[in-house]
């Protein structure tokens, strides 16, 4: 349940590749950055989740912003499902390319970790995923399940278009696309503003993002396999 990664859908033949996009105005991701969501699942308070900027690093050379994601869920829902998930990423600041890229996750009965290494001279992953080793080929402009968040953040968006890009997922890649639907006005902890609604397809996930240079995912709706997931933004740092 990292929030903003489920169940994006399989791309479409109309979709422009999002990587080509041009910048938003001022864009950039922000060191120290801390948003922090609460979390419903069919009306019911589930749990929160957490994502960070951390400061930029080297890494192998390269200049990386350090961002990482936290899902908990509260004591009472773990009762009936047990879950949570901390994922890492290491994104090259000028290009926005994941380089290293990691995830522990409890689902239910399954517990699971997987390691990913880009290698962008050659066009491989090295994945291991619950220690069996994988090396597949990738494309050029492919994203981990939490550097697509901030691509997506820092790209110019056009409300009736639809953006393309590939995700490695486990141990594989797939076709992305988002659609971008509308302007909204919206009531947050941010006071009432304009929001950009997106939404995946074909599955049912809708991410609404402050309509200025930050674009903060305010607000997502997903459906999940437990019911319909509701998290709302409830501190920025």
């Amino acid at each position: 349940m990292l929030i903003l990664a489920l169940c994006f859908g399989t791309s479409v033949c109309s979709a422009q590749p999002l990587i080509k996009q041009p910048p938003v105005s001022n864009s950039s991701i922000r060191s120290g950055e801390i948003l922090e969501y609460s979390v419903k699942i069919k009306g019911i308070p589930a749990g929160d989740q957490t994502l960070q900027v951390k400061s930029k690093k080297l890494m192998s050379g390269h200049e990386v912003y350090h961002v990482r994601s936290e899902s908990r869920v509260r004591k009472l829902f773990a009762v009936f499902y047990p879950f949570s998930n901390s994922s890492e990423s290491f994104i090259q600041s000028k290009d926005l390319q994941p380089l290293h890229y990691t995830k522990r996750i409890k689902d239910g009965k399954y517990s699971g970790k997987i390691d990913i290494k880009f290698d962008w001279d050659n066009h491989v992953a090295r994945i291991v995923k619950d220690q069996k080793k994988t090396e597949i080929h990738i494309p050029s402009d492919v994203q981990d399940e939490l550097s697509m968040i901030y691509l997506l953040r820092t790209k110019e968006l056009e409300v009736g278009q639809e953006y393309e890009f590939p995700v490695l997922t486990g141990n594989k890649t797939m076709e992305t696309t988002v659609r971008v639907l509308r302007i909204e006005r919206l009531n947050t902890i941010l006071g009432s503003l304009d929001t950009i609604v997106v939404k995946s397809t074909p599955k049912d996930v809708t991410i609404w993002l402050t309509n200025d240079s930050a674009r903060i995912p305010v607000k997502i709706e997903a459906a999940t396999k437990i019911g319909k997931l509701v998290s709302k933004l409830k501190a920025v740092y």
